[in-house]
Order: structure tokens, then C-alpha cells, then sequence
């Protein structure tokens, strides 16, 4: 007997899609930037890793009914790892050319993200962690099991965690990809997610002691 969808299975599904779709505004950025070179390289990671699933078609007749959590976490890797894949190809062959247009993309669907979740959120006066589990619902951070971020201050006015990457880490590794770039790219994603859902907020980066740098969500 197949297994019944919930509704975490579609959140975590939506998720991959923004995925699907930031690589999609990646290669359009990259076109401008270096043109047919962008098709070739962008021609490459769809070859190595398959074309994405239709944005049209139906969770719940694509996915194995008898493996829910196999075929996510599989979708989730192909995913990051493609996506990972297209930014170091485009990144050894062009190098400084396609960095900033890389860095657009990441932080236009950030902002994106973010004014839908402003309108959740809705007006009124927001305490930082709100800003933080609401950007959950776009920001593909893993599987649920895989734990999530570790935190490091959860007040009214800051709300940090521990910048360690660790649930994206090891598709990137897969990749190849330059990890200290992947890592610049999300952290423009979160600049434009919270900015848009929140301008009293700001997303800030604190080089601490330690193995990781410090992500803070504070008031502007």
C-alpha cells in the first residue's frame, strides 16, 4: 500500500523547486554576462544530471508513493548538486566575468521569497526569530531529519546561527564547486529574503572565533 502525501512533503517539495528555479535565473544572468558560453555550460549540468521536472506536473503523480523519503532526498541532491555544478563550470571558465551575475540571481529570488513571506507575516512589529522560521518555508536547508541550524542567540532584538552550511556542504562537495563562493552566494540570498520580508531587519555575518562565521538577523 502507497503512502499518503502530507503536507510537509509539499512544503519540502516547494522548497526544491525555488532550487530548480534559482538556477534557472543563474543561467539568465549568466547569458548576459558571457552569452553562448553560459548556453554550453548550463547545456552540461543538464546532461550530467537530467532536466528538471516540469514545474506543471503534480507531486503527487511524480513521486514514488512507495519511497516518499528516497525520492525527495534524491530530488534535493540532484538539485543542489546541479545547480552546484553549472556555478563552478561557470566559475572556472569565466571566472570574475559571471560572479556578479551568479551573485544577482541568488539575491533577486531571495528578495523574491521574501515579499511573499511579508505578506505572512503581516504588518505589525516582528521579533527577529519570526524572520528566521519564516524564511525555513524557502530556504531548502535538507532533509527535515537532517537537523537544522545551530543557534546561537535567540533574543528580541538578534536572533544568530552558526554559518557551518552543513546540510548543503556535501552536495557542493560533490560539485566541486568553490565552497567559500557557494557560501558568499547564500549569504546574498538571505541580504535580499530579509530585507524584503522585514525592512526593520538586516542580515549580517560576524567572523568569530571558531570554524564558522556567525549569521545574524538584526534590526536595521
Amino acid at each position: 500500500m502507497s503512502a499518503v502525501l502530507g503536507h510537509i512533503h509539499f512544503w519540502l517539495y516547494k522548497k526544491i523547486r525555488l532550487v530548480i528555479e534559482r538556477e534557472q535565473l543563474i543561467y539568465e544572468e549568466a547569458q548576459k554576462a558571457v552569452g553562448d558560453l553560459a548556453d554550453e555550460l548550463h547545456f552540461v549540468a543538464l546532461d550530467l544530471y537530467g532536466k528538471p521536472i516540469p514545474a506543471d506536473r503534480n507531486l503527487q503523480m511524480i513521486i514514488d508513493h512507495n519511497n516518499i523519503h528516497g525520492w525527495l532526498q534524491n530530488q534535493i541532491e540532484i538539485a543542489t548538486v546541479r545547480e552546484a555544478n553549472f556555478i563552478k563550470d561557470l566559475l572556472d571558465c569565466a571566472g570574475s566575468e559571471v560572479e556578479d551575475a551568479i551573485l544577482t540571481a541568488f539575491v533577486t529570488q531571495g528578495a523574491a521569497c521574501g515579499k511573499v513571506a511579508a505578506e505572512e507575516l503581516g504588518s505589525g512589529e516582528h521579533r527577529p526569530q519570526e524572520i528566521y522560521q519564516i524564511m525555513q518555508n524557502y530556504y531548502l536547508n535538507g532533509m527535515p531529519c537532517d537537523g537544522g541550524d545551530t543557534v546561537l542567540a535567540d533574543t528580541d532584538t538578534e536572533f544568530s546561527w552558526e554559518g557551518s552550511h552543513a546540510n548543503q556542504k556535501a552536495n557542493w562537495a560533490k560539485a566541486g564547486v568553490d565552497q567559500t563562493f557557494m557560501m558568499a552566494a547564500y549569504q546574498a540570498w538571505f541580504h535580499g529574503f530579509i530585507s524584503a520580508a522585514d525592512p526593520h531587519f538586516k542580515f549580517a555575518v560576524e567572523l568569530i572565533d571558531g570554524e564558522f562565521p556567525q549569521y545574524k538577523i538584526v534590526h536595521a
